[in-house]
């Protein structure tokens, strides 16, 4: 199972390879750092709706923020020891193809932080793959959509401006330290929008 998230993951990298050069640098991508809140990929099914026909997109962003604090689980399991609040955000280093993101998860007896380091591909105006690395920090004895042990982490994703100040993103996170005994995955898929400034 390990092989095949891992085949998953390259080929995935392989991917922007391939598009960076079809693209052949004509697309300066996405610009800026932005803030944002993650929800877990199944429930993309729910929430596009939400956010497509929201007034103003910002204001699915406090929505979904507001109902992960109240409880509500984005999550498969729907189980509590899931629900939480998740943040996303990523710092564009000026003059770089690399970024710094991070994602927090934050519950009243669940926690956990994840810092990544990440190299950006432009592939259109205002869009960028990305592929990265970063370790997560999960408070002991805990389940968290970041997983349930500190470890080494994978990602990679797309973003892509949808407006002045919005900005959609989708990842893959492959937590590499993650414990098998329990029905926890260790590949974890989700999408999210930010603020961008």
């Amino acid at each position: 199972m390990y092989s095949t998230f891992m085949r998953l993951w390259l080929g995935l990298g392989a991917l922007g390879a391939v598009l960076l050069t079809q693209s052949a640098l004509a697309q300066s991508g996405l610009e800026g750092s932005y803030v944002g809140v993650a929800v877990d990929g199944s429930a993309l099914q729910d929430e596009l709706p939400n956010l497509l026909k929201s007034i103003e997109p910002q204001d699915w962003i406090v929505d979904a923020a507001l109902r992960q604090m109240n409880g509500a689980a984005f999550n498969s399991q729907s189980s509590q020891s899931t629900a939480g609040s998740q943040f996303q955000g990523r710092y564009d280093v000026p003059n770089s193809p690399i970024s710094v993101r991070g994602t927090v998860f934050v519950h009243s007896e669940r926690s956990a932080v994840l810092p990544i380091l990440s190299y950006d591909l432009p592939v259109g105006s205002g869009t960028n793959l990305y592929a990265g690395a970063g370790y997560a920090i999960v408070r002991p004895g805990t389940v968290t959509p970041l997983g349930t042990q500190s470890g080494m982490v994978l990602t990679t994703g797309i973003e892509a401006s949808a407006g002045k100040n919005l900005v959609i993103y989708g990842d893959t996170k492959l937590n590499l330290n993650q414990d098998r005994s329990g029905n926890a995955s260790s590949l974890r898929f989700q999408f999210g929008a930010g603020y961008r400034f």
